[in-house]
């Protein structure tokens, strides 16, 4: 319940006063030189008044375990409201509202390197790829001084999370917060979003694709809400300076599947290795990342034997993939010369200048087998695929 208006007389009287200052400005300069000083005022004095004064010393809860002290922070939201035209009563409705929710959402915000989109991608739940038509994330704050310019156009996952409680009231003389919070969905549920995220846009184009960071970007309307700009970086790993248009509709499709796949893990190994074959800077690198990234897929099988490997991953391409004798023969080639490339890079640590590896067509069929083992559902029956019992146009 709100406290009655005489309460909150003070309060009133102090937005009252900045908001004449504001009204009295009519150029950026002066705007930018008042607010300070008028930031640091309005927060001493709002700190004595109903109802901030409860919140002078608060905990804000950021989310996973994460939280910050909070103080000398009313003088600033309050000034970003009145700039909106909120009037003072409105303003502390507002913060009143916020303390009976004590729920804070935040957005997580990872550029997704080397993907460009032209429209809206919604994933579901909430989670959305976007293009940055507008700075929907700072550059210069992701990208600090010693990294690379992000390429244009480059798009943003947007994950959306909640925290409870938000906030707690806190004595000046505590050390950190008396209660926990609840984070949903948590931090490993998000980073599953992120690399199911990076295996559909790798099988949805032709090049390399990495979330190496996210932003944190808090609801501003809130007071109690904090980490605005703070970054969460993964391990370091090369990452693309180009970026490719793909179709959002593709990568939604194929970010479905993969919540669906059945037996997910071995199938997200191989598309993964694929990721990193497109990161290589030279070919023989590049080979053994396809070749194991074909092997994991097309071996997939519990206590195979591991002799003719080269044999039965081309055979079970050809019938993957393949739709009559011709097509199945030039795919088992073209399979065989992958894998015979991936043994000589292991063996030798380079390619026989005589080898005829095409790594961007080996690149385009490793993909191609990925998509289609990814559109069944699960895995094939290798044995009854191979002896005919699927067409390559089946699914299970």
């Amino acid at each position: 319940m709100s406290a009655p208006l005489a309460d909150h007389a003070r309060a009133i009287e102090v937005l009252d006063g900045v908001a004449a200052e504001l009204a009295d400005i009519h150029r950026a300069k002066e705007y930018s030189q008042w607010r300070p000083w008028a930031a640091g005022q309005a927060d001493s004095a709002l700190a004595g008044a109903t109802p901030f004064a409860d919140f002078a010393n608060a905990w804000i809860f950021t989310g996973d375990g994460g939280g910050v002290v909070a103080t000398g922070r009313f003088g600033s939201w309050a000034i970003d409201r009145l700039v909106e035209k909120m009037a003072p009563a409105a303003i502390i409705k507002l913060f009143e509202e916020e303390i009976s929710r004590n729920v804070a959402r935040y957005d997580e915000v990872s550029p997704v390197l080397g993907v460009q989109i032209a429209k809206e991608c919604d994933l579901g739940e909430g989670i959305r790829l976007a293009p940055p038509p507008e700075n929907i994330f700072d550059v210069t704050q992701l990208w600090r001084h010693s990294m690379a310019p992000l390429p244009t156009g480059t798009c943003a996952l947007i994950q959306t999370y909640a925290v409870t409680p938000a906030f707690e009231r806190r004595s000046p003389e505590a050390t950190g917060p008396i209660g926990s919070s609840q984070t949903l969905p948590a931090a490993e549920a998000r980073q599953s979003v992120r690399e199911r995220t990076r295996l559909a846009c790798l099988l949805a184009g032709a090049g390399a694709v990495e979330l190496p960071l996210s932003i944190l970007q808090p609801d501003r309307r809130n007071l109690l809400a904090a980490g605005d700009g703070n970054q969460s970086g993964r391990p370091f790993s090369p990452f693309p300076f180009t970026a490719q248009e793909l179709d959002a509709d593709l990568i939604a499709t194929l970010y479905d599947q993969l919540g669906r796949f059945a037996g997910i893990g071995s199938l997200a190994r191989a598309i993964d290795r694929l990721g990193r074959s497109r990161l290589a800077i030279n070919p023989v690198d590049r080979s053994l990342d396809l070749g194991m990234s074909a092997e994991i897929a097309l071996m997939h099988d519990q206590g195979s034997s591991n002799t003719e490997i080269g044999y039965k991953i081309g055979s079970r391409a050809a019938w993957l993939l393949g739709t009559d004798a011709n097509e199945r023969a030039t795919i088992f080639n073209d399979i065989k010369k992958l894998y015979d490339a991936r043994s000589k890079a292991v063996h030798t640590g380079e390619l026989s200048a005589k080898s005829q590896i095409d790594l961007d067509a080996a690149d385009a069929l490793v993909t191609r087998a990925l998509v289609a083992i990814l559109g069944r559902g699960s895995f094939p029956d290798w044995t009854r695929l191979v002896l005919g019992g699927e067409t390559a146009a089946t699914t299970e």
